[in-house]
């Protein structure tokens, strides 16, 4: 019998790993191969990832870029894999190939970027900024909330922006090929679309300018 629960307990710990690792300093996160990333605010940089290959998880710092990835060999085999991240500063995030990155703490910030591109999802559920930038793409979704003095948004082939809780005093919003875009401003929107996509513009901004080539949509949500 004790044989059999050393044994499970083996399987056990081979399935699922808990590795942790000084990364640092650092001020962007870059995720990739579908691992999902957790964001915490912290007085150290380091990261804690779990799962069965997560022994395997590749951290690269260069520049001040935190790169979280698999190997060569097992590209887009990370779906399995959790990254947390504790960081002491952060200005921008990227998610790429189908990751996740998300938090649920408050992140301060003077400016801060955005990209997420290739089916990825990037949620922040409270962000303090005075700029902040999102480009999105190929059916990646970017959800803000919070509030920031000013944003600038382009939301190309299907991406989707979703800060109607991101309130603003001022947004320059731009769609393409299908992106759709919903803001929220209380002073100015400057409202482009090209080649189709959607806009609709929350906060009853006292001036909206829009522009449409090629058709798409400009709404203002009463």
């Amino acid at each position: 019998m004790k044989k059999i629960i050393y044994s499970l307990l083996l399987i056990s710990s081979i399935a699922f790993s808990q590795t942790e690792k000084n990364v640092g300093d650092f001020t962007k996160v870059s995720s990739f191969d579908k691992i999902d990333v957790q964001l915490i605010p912290s007085n150290e940089n380091k990261v804690i990832l779990q799962g069965k290959e997560a022994d395997q998880v590749e951290l690269v710092n260069k520049n001040g870029e935190l790169k979280i990835r698999m190997p060569f060999g097992k590209l887009l085999k990370g779906d399995d894999i959790s990254a947390t991240v504790y960081y002491k500063k952060l200005d921008a995030v990227e998610a790429n190939e189908g990751s996740r990155i998300a938090s649920k703490e408050e992140i301060k910030a003077i400016n801060f970027d955005i990209i997420c591109k290739e089916g990825s999802e990037i949620k922040l559920l409270n962000l303090q900024a005075s700029r902040l930038q999102v480009r999105t793409s190929a059916g990646s979704i970017v959800t803000v909330k919070g509030s920031v003095k000013n944003q600038d948004i382009l939301s190309n082939s299907g991406g989707k922006y979703d800060g109607q809780d991101c309130v603003t005093e001022q947004t320059v919003v731009t769609v393409n090929a299908g992106g759709i875009a919903h803001v929220n401003a209380t002073d100015l929107v400057d409202a482009k679309t090209r080649a189709g996509g959607e806009i609709r513009i929350y906060g009853k901004p006292k001036q909206i300018n829009e522009k449409k080539i090629a058709g798409g949509t400009i709404e203002q949500v009463k």
